[in-house]
């Protein structure tokens, strides 16, 4: 039972740890395989910028590194999540069961996040693959012991179907704002090349006896290339400008994110609001009641293939508007800005509707628009307005499965503690964070195989049709995802709930 009323300024501050972790998945999501794989269009592309300090072929069975780290990830993960979620069920500190992973673990998630990016830089390549590798499970289960019980809370600080649905679309705001800050890292680190590349692009363009203007005219168009008329010493020291650049970057976009999540544990205090008991079942056992839920079953294999379509259509957008659309680096956030300010302005809508018609319709209208978009995504042609019509069309599926699976969880949730008396919020919640991280590894592990780069005439390409089958994969799961929750039955949740909590008030008046 709650000790102190709940108020919309706790679920805001609350609500700020979903943007520090959501910007941390979001560097990685976004530009882990961008700044790995591939290969760049054009000069200045960041694409690939990494690329030569891990294997880009495949390493065993036809798994390419990342392949590779998706499918031990997994199995890592089907271990860790569990136990996490047990732990802090379980968990009796002075702080509450939820509050202290999150202060613990924040620092050490967003260092891990920079490492990712910085460490894997030796001459030796298999010394690279193992560092990625151990540092990216390191944030997997770093992202894990922060998630699941702050997750969890967003059960237990919704006490009422709309605190539930009021905490969900506030975090869903923080989450866009999150992912959406993730995306302006090109931009950031351009501020700190410090006119360096264009020093370095003086000198070629004086050597060859041609304006600096000429220059980056004909290297943005690709007239010429920047190996043709550019010493192995200067590209090599551009490239080093660059990844410099884009580690200052990174790294204050982790310092912000660690701010984050780090508030709601320093302004929350868990046990004022929250009178939680530690359940006493151990992990699997626990695990197992969770997933021997019906319902829940149901939703989670709808949202492992939301994840899955969502983080694919995610870590390709920058290529998709770079490579497909034709769209300079520079106006990428342009789109991203378009889609988010389309999103949140529905926020309102979809929180009304959901009250009014309820979150199962709408999740499924959901699913069916992504699915458009993606579509529309792998038809389009070259220009700017095919960037405006995919981020216009992807702000409203965003809206609504931004907000509201996180509610059908916690109904769920609440479900099962009024029936069984077991709060066992932390590992519904944990299941959710696993279906997350397992849409993600295999979006990773199908964009990374079917984007592979070829050598044509000594260059690595990526055709246009690798990016388009991407987008037709993503159509095509968005659909089975829409097909699968259908089974959900919001409505017999929501009548059991109202059931079982009528006759609990009954028989405390009774009490009385």
């Amino acid at each position: 039972m709650q000790k102190k009323p709940i108020t919309n300024k706790v679920l805001w501050i609350f609500a700020i740890g979903q943007f520090g972790w959501s910007l941390l998945s979001g560097i990685i999501s976004t530009w882990l395989v961008h700044l790995y794989t591939g290969a760049p269009e054009k000069f200045g592309d960041t694409n690939g910028l990494f690329a030569d300090f891990i294997s880009q072929h495949a390493l065993i069975a036809g798994l390419t590194l990342f392949g590779i780290i998706t499918a031990v990830g997994r199995i890592f993960d089907a271990v860790t999540d569990p136990l996490i979620a047990s732990w802090s069920d379980k968990a009796n500190f002075k702080g509450g069961r939820r509050i202290p992973f999150m202060k613990w673990i924040a620092i050490p998630f967003a260092a891990v996040t920079v490492a990712v990016f910085i460490v894997p830089q030796f001459s030796n390549i298999v010394v690279n693959d193992i560092l990625i590798f151990v540092l990216l499970m390191l944030f997997y289960l770093f992202m894990t012991i922060y998630c699941t019980p702050y997750n969890a809370l967003i059960a237990e600080l919704g006490d009422t179907q709309v605190h539930r649905i009021n905490v969900s679309t506030y975090i869903s705001f923080t989450y866009i704002a999150g992912f959406s800050i993730a995306t302006l890292i090109p931009t950031i680190a351009g501020m700190f090349e410090g006119g360096k590349i264009s020093e370095i692009l003086s000198e070629i363009a004086v050597k060859n006896s041609i304006t600096l203007e000429s220059l980056n005219s004909q290297l943005a168009d690709k007239s010429i290339l920047i190996k043709d008329v550019a010493t192995p010493e200067q590209i090599a020291q551009m490239a080093s400008v660059q990844r410099g650049s884009i580690h200052m970057a990174i790294g204050i976009m982790a310092i912000v994110a660690c701010v984050a999540l780090l508030i709601p544990s320093l302004y929350i205090k868990e046990r004022a609001y929250i009178d939680s008991k530690p359940v006493k079942s151990h992990a699997f056992k626990s695990l197992i009641k969770t997933f021997g839920n019906a319902q829940f079953r149901r939703f989670v294999y709808s949202d492992i293939i939301y994840f899955f379509a969502v983080t694919l259509f995610q870590t390709g957008l920058a290529d998709y508007e770079t490579k497909l659309m034709g769209i300079s680096s520079d106006n990428t956030f342009t789109l991203t800005v378009l889609m988010t300010v389309i999103s949140l302005a529905l926020y309102p809508a979809v929180n009304a509707l959901a009250r009014k018609i309820g979150k199962k319709v709408l999740i499924i209208i959901g699913f069916f628009t992504y699915s458009a978009v993606f579509l529309i995504t792998s038809l389009t042609g070259q220009g700017f307005i095919w960037g405006v019509i995919v981020a216009g069309c992807a702000g409203i599926p965003m809206a609504i499965l931004g907000i509201l699976p996180q509610a059908c969880v916690a109904d769920v949730s609440e479900l099962s503690t009024l029936k069984t008396g077991e709060d066992r919020s932390g590992m519904f919640f944990a299941a959710r964070t696993f279906a997350l991280k397992l849409g993600q590894a295999l979006s990773m592990l199908i964009y990374t195989s079917v984007t592979v780069a070829t050598i044509v005439d000594g260059e690595k390409v990526v055709s246009p049709s690798q990016y388009r089958m991407t987008a037709i994969i993503a159509t095509v799961a968005c659909l089975i995802g829409a097909v699968l929750f259908f089974f959900y039955n919001e409505k017999k949740i929501l009548g059991e709930i109202k059931t079982l909590k009528e006759a609990g008030r009954q028989t405390e008046n009774s009490e009385g």
